[in-house]
Parts: C-alpha cells; structure tokens; sequence
C-alpha cells in the first residue's frame, strides 16, 4: 500500500491478473520520487529562511537606517546564494523572503513540507489563502485545517477549498471587504522583453471569470469554424483581447446566434456558476456565496446575478454530509443535468477542476450495457477524462451518494467525493435560554 496525495483506498476487490504491473510500479516510483522532490524544496527553503535571518539581524546591525542601505545585507546575501547556485540575486530574494514568512506564519506547514507530505504547489495555494488571515489563533485554525486537506488533494482543487475556509474565519464579512477591494480595480502594462508586455486588468471575480469564459468559447469557436487556424486557444485568447479592445466585437460566422441580431463571436456570453445561501439570497444574513469552484463573492454581487437571471436553481442538500439530494427549478427543464451540475461542479476524475457545464455527463455502466440514465448512474467528466475512462484500462464505479471509485490499470483505488454543497458559518446569537 503507497501513499499519495488522491487518498488511494485499500485494493481489495481488484483482479489482480487484470493488474498493470509495470504501470503500477511506475506509480510507486513517481509518488515516492514527488514525496524525495518536495523534501529537497523544502531543504532548500529551510536554507533561503535561514539567510533572511541572518540578513535581517546584520541589518539590525547598522547604524543608518536609510531604506537603501537597510537592504544592503539582505541583497548581498541573495547574490551570494544566487551566484553559488546559478540563480538570479533578485530570484534569490524574493524566495528568501517567502522561505521567511513561511517559517513565521505557517510552522507546521513548513515541519509537513519537509516530511514530503506535501508539495511545493500546496505550500504555495496555503499561504495565499492564510496570510490575509492578521489573528494569530485564526490563522493557525486555519493551517491545521488546511494541512488536513492539502494531503488528499491536488494544489488546484486545494485552493477553492481554502478559499471557503479562509473566508470563515475573517473577521469582517466579505461585503466590506469588497466594497473596499473595488475601489483597486484597474489596468496596467508591464514590460517583460522580447518586445512583449503584460496586459493586466484587475476585477472583481465574477466579471474576471466571466471575461476568461467568454474569450475561452469564442476561442474554440475560431478553431471549429477554421481547422487551419494553427494558433493554440491561449493565443487566440491573447488575440480576441486584443480586438475587442482595439476594434469591435470580432465576428466569425458560426452557428451561434441570438433574438437580437447579434451572431458570430459576439453571440457568446460568459458563463460562471455561483451558489448563493437562501438566507442570504433573501438579505438575511451576510453569508458569502461562492464563484463555484473558485473563491468567495460577495452577497450584494449574487443577489444582482440571481436578480438578472432568467432562472436560477434551489438545492437541497444533506445537513450532515453536504451532499446535494435534489435540485429544483420554478421552470423544469433538463433538471438531471441541472442536479449534476450542483452536485458534481467540477470533473469527477481526482484531481481535475474542469467546471461542470464544460464537461459531458457520462454513464458510469455504460448505456449500452444496461446502465440507467439516472443520476446515482452519472457524472460529469471533462473530454479528457471521459476518455481516460472509455479507451483505456481506467474504471469507475459510483459507491452511492456521488462518491465514485476509480481504479487505475495498475490496481491503485482512489475515492473521490462530491463538493459539499452546504458551507458552516459561526452562529454569535445568544442561546435561547
């Protein structure tokens, strides 16, 4: 039995004559090569953390406390480093600096780092999450929720989770935040060589997402509507940013179409999913709702989007476990797919965060085998993974309640459970007593 950051499940049950011996060994070796990796980052770390300190006591050394020379120690330290290991001093620093802020704010995350237990792309998503976090005792209810976490999951999946997490613990409510955070909203350009520049425009989330959705599909529509495009989608993202702001809204004849007129690319619409509190949806409370997938938003945004759409879902979900039991709608219409989305949220392969309404919903037991159409018979896969599945030796069974077992061709089980649909939020009201 190996250990690995997708929490493998025992094997029993498994043919092992049906086993990919030699994939299953490269399995071992790779997560036993990962855990050798992520406890020599973390050496290196623990190396970069000690010279911060040693530069910051040589600073507390001087006489002058000119802001220019208090750095001195620091950067001829990085440089010293740099040199040494064939890095840039300025590389050198600023991971001095973070290996420092590490040590500091997050200790046991730094003592799991250094077991292998974690990776580099965990220590990362953990710290942007908990430095918002000022409380020392929230932050550190924060770290050790977070670890829990971060040993089951990819950095990727880690980062909505810890979003939600930091979230509750912040001891103003989003709302406020926001309407402060607004106020930075902006675009700059930032030079970057080669004669290209950084084009970078800070929203709010759900309008950021929103732009990144709506570009993403125009993208693929280029692509269907001209195989010959040799361009990747990244590039024809870039490029659609680029005539949007330049010209016009850019048009490609495609099928798209709207009531209004309006064709082509500019028939897209960006999509992004948001699950919102009925308490809050009423302006009860001051409960965040979620971007799904993502981050917190705050509630006056989600009462705008519930406000403008043309429909929107109730789910009902398990008080317990989290789990969503069903989805209702005031105009019915396609409501499994509807229930699969709130349920699912992402791909159901472990590890992949590809949002629901980009992925197909897939027969567990193929259809043509006998498999129901129901849910407790479907999940939503990406292209990828849905592929993964049907053309090669990967298979999946659903255990009930959403979870579903995969195992892979060389015998490993891996569980992955449904987001929970229900989110815990301290109750400050005096007892009724």
């Amino acid at each position: 039995m190996h250990s690995n950051s997708f929490a493998p499940a025992d094997t029993v049950g498994v043919d092992m004559a049906d086993v990919d011996v030699a994939a299953r060994d490269l399995a071992v070796r790779f997560a036993e090569a990962s855990r050798v990796v992520a406890r020599a980052q973390a050496v290196q770390a623990r190396v970069l953390a000690d010279a911060a300190d040693l530069g910051m006591r040589r600073v507390a050394e001087l006489a002058s406390s000119s802001s220019r020379e208090a750095e001195l120690p620091v950067r001829a330290l990085a440089a010293e480093l740099g040199v040494a290991a064939n890095m840039s001093d300025r590389t050198v620093q600023r991971r001095m600096n973070d290996a420092a802020v590490l040590a500091e704010a997050f200790p046991a995350t730094f003592d799991a780092w250094d077991e292998g237990r974690v990776s580099a792309g965990h220590v990362a998503v953990i710290m942007e999450h908990g430095l918002p976090l000022t409380d020392v005792e929230a932050r550190a209810e924060f770290e050790a929720a977070a670890l829990a976490r971060a040993e089951g999951t990819t950095p990727g999946r880690l980062g909505s989770t810890l979003a939600r997490l930091a979230e509750s613990l912040q001891p103003r409510t989003l709302t406020e935040r926001h309407q402060e955070a607004r106020a930075s909203r902006g675009a700059c350009v930032r030079d970057i060589g080669d004669g290209m520049a950084e084009f970078i425009s800070t929203q709010p989330a759900v309008l950021a997402h929103a732009m990144h959705d709506r570009i993403t599909q125009q993208a693929h529509a280029i692509k269907k509507a001209d195989p010959t495009d040799t361009r990747t989608v990244d590039q024809i993202r870039a490029d659609l940013v680029a005539d949007m702001l330049l010209t016009t809204t850019p048009c490609v004849e495609t099928d798209a179409g709207l009531s209004d007129g309006v064709g082509g690319l500019g028939a897209i619409r960006g999509i992004v999913n948001v699950t919102v509190p009925a308490l809050a949806l009423a302006g009860v409370t001051d409960e965040p709702a979620e971007l799904v997938g993502r981050c917190p938003i705050d509630p006056a945004t989600a009462r705008a989007l519930a406000g403008h759409a043309t429909g929107w879902d109730r789910v009902l979900a398990d008080p317990i476990t989290g789990c969503v039991l069903a989805v209702d709608r005031y105009t019915p219409s396609a409501d499994m797919k509807r229930f699969l989305r709130a349920r699912d949220q992402h791909c159901r392969f472990p590890g992949c965060r590809q949002p629901a309404h980009r992925c197909d919903r897939d027969h567990t037991l193929d259809y043509a085998l006998g498999g129901e159409t129901s849910t407790c018979n479907l999940a939503c896969l990406c292209k990828r993974h849905h592929t993964l599945k049907g053309e090669t030796a990967w298979t999946v069974r659903q255990l009930g309640g959403g979870v579903l077992e995969w195992t892979s061709p060389g015998g490993h089980v891996y569980i992955d459970k449904p987001p929970s649909a229900i989110r815990f939020t301290p109750n400050t009201d005096p007892p009724p007593f």
